[in-house]
């Protein structure tokens, strides 16, 4: 269940405010930790506003407070493409948190949620820098305060933006608070810690400097092959991508990547499956965003069977386009969903979206444009799942391929609100902003 929990990366935070403001298809809001835009089911990996960015100075943003990870849909974020029936139900059951996992929007600190196989994990963390501390949990109702995690040398604090399950077990990134301005909008800062654990307890920092030689990751994710991790990308660096991989999430190794594939190649995210790798990101640099000049970039897949050997992937139809960039997620099954937004040259720019399926992140076919972003796309490995949140409280719809979507009713009182939302063995655990938490069992 890696990357199973909601959660907002900037760029995806990005598709969803400019779609929700210019799309009469698919439009979709974002859910995450503050100060960040949570991948996808891992990720997944636009801008936060229409008002382009000055140049392409990089400039460190301030964390936001409050309850801004709670950005599941409103209602008028609700999918067009979501089938009036309603097939199934939803039983919320309310969970109490302990003290030290729970916060309120009055609270110097937040909290994070994260399923996967054998639970899920928490991590309270404070927004003055002090002390991460993890907590497990097999069932999402009751917890254990585990070690806080090493944060020696980490100065201005940091926050666990990603945790992603392997083969050994399970790899956190941690990013500091807020993000940056560079050519494409606000986008995440790189990792300043890597931790692993086996067991969602015991908790082990990853030297970043000798692992990855001084380059800064942006983004890691796993599967049944391993790790992998891609380099931030920057617009002073989109000619020198990195890749990384890794069988246990501790050791890792630098891939070398054919440079006629990734010539000016920014990767935005990536995905580990049982029979190779994928990479998501576009071909071009935006360094002269501003100023009404927006440059056109060509959204692009790479795979890989092995690591080693790297190749393009052909998306029929997908042409260079101002600020085109390709995201990929999960479904269900292995079944691989390519989105790519673009945007016209109006002020404010428009959006245009288009979506390509596969079986194996490979053979890619046309799909339509009736897909929200995939970091509004939550799954438990059998179906996609969409919080949504109503006057009645968060309800969720499901989907067998992310474009036929069910409305499930709803039996318990739901919650009204959502901090964080993460998919575990026993369903979905949603935190709110009063101490409480719920369990949501489809059935």
């Amino acid at each position: 269940m890696a990357g199973n929990r909601q959660h907002i990366r900037w760029h995806d935070l990005m598709i969803g405010v400019l779609l929700a403001a210019g799309l009469s298809g698919c439009v979709a809001a974002t859910a995450t930790k503050p100060g960040v835009p949570s991948a996808l089911p891992s990720a997944s990996n636009a801008q936060p506003s229409t008002t382009p960015p000055a140049g392409d100075t990089e400039t460190a943003m301030p964390s936001p407070t409050g309850d801004t990870e709670t950005a599941i849909p409103s209602p008028t974020g609700a999918l067009p493409s979501i089938t009036p029936r309603v097939a199934g139900t939803i039983s919320w059951t309310q969970v109490d948190l302990p003290a030290g996992l729970a916060v309120t929007s009055e609270s110097s600190s937040q909290n994070a949620f994260f399923g996967w196989s054998k639970g899920y994990v928490g991590f309270s963390e404070s927004l003055n820098g002090g002390p991460i501390v993890p907590w497990d949990s097999p069932d999402g109702r009751n917890w254990h305060q585990d070690k806080a995690l090493d944060t020696a040398g980490l100065t201005g604090g940091a926050w666990v933006s990603e945790v992603v399950e392997g083969p050994a077990g399970l790899l956190a990134l941690g990013r500091a608070p807020g993000c940056l301005m560079n050519g494409s909008g606000c986008v995440p800062t790189p990792a300043k810690a890597l931790w692993t654990s086996a067991d969602g307890r015991t908790w082990s920092r990853v030297e970043l400097a000798g692992q990855f030689g001084g380059r800064a990751v942006g983004d890691v994710s796993a599967g049944p092959k391993g790790y992998m991790a891609i380099s931030r990308s920057s617009e002073s660096a989109t000619s020198d991508p990195a890749v990384w991989l890794s069988a246990n999430g501790r050791s890792w190794r630098s891939v070398t990547l054919p440079p006629e594939a990734f010539k000016d190649a920014y990767l935005a995210s990536g995905s580990v499956l049982s029979g190779g790798y994928l990479i998501a990101g576009r071909i071009g640099s935006v360094a002269g965003y501003g100023g009404g000049d927006y440059p056109s970039t060509t959204p692009a897949l790479w795979w890989s069977a092995d690591g080693s050997a790297w190749s393009r992937v052909s998306l029929a139809g997908a042409s260079a386009a101002p600020e085109a960039e390709a995201a990929v997620t999960t479904i269900a099954n292995g079944r691989q969903i390519a989105h790519v937004v673009r945007w016209d040259l109006r002020v404010p720019p428009d959006g245009a979206n288009q979506t390509w399926s596969s079986p194996d992140g490979r053979s890619w076919t046309p799909s339509g444009d009736g897909f929200p972003s995939p970091a509004v796309i939550l799954t438990d490995g059998h179906q996609a799942m969409q919080p949504i949140a109503t006057e009645a409280g968060v309800t969720v719809s499901t989907s067998p391929d992310g474009f036929d979507w069910t409305q499930r009713a709803i039996t318990g009182t739901a919650p009204p609100d959502s901090f964080d939302v993460a998919v575990g063995p026993s369903g979905l655990l949603v935190s709110s902003t009063d101490q409480r938490a719920w369990l949501a069992v489809l059935t």
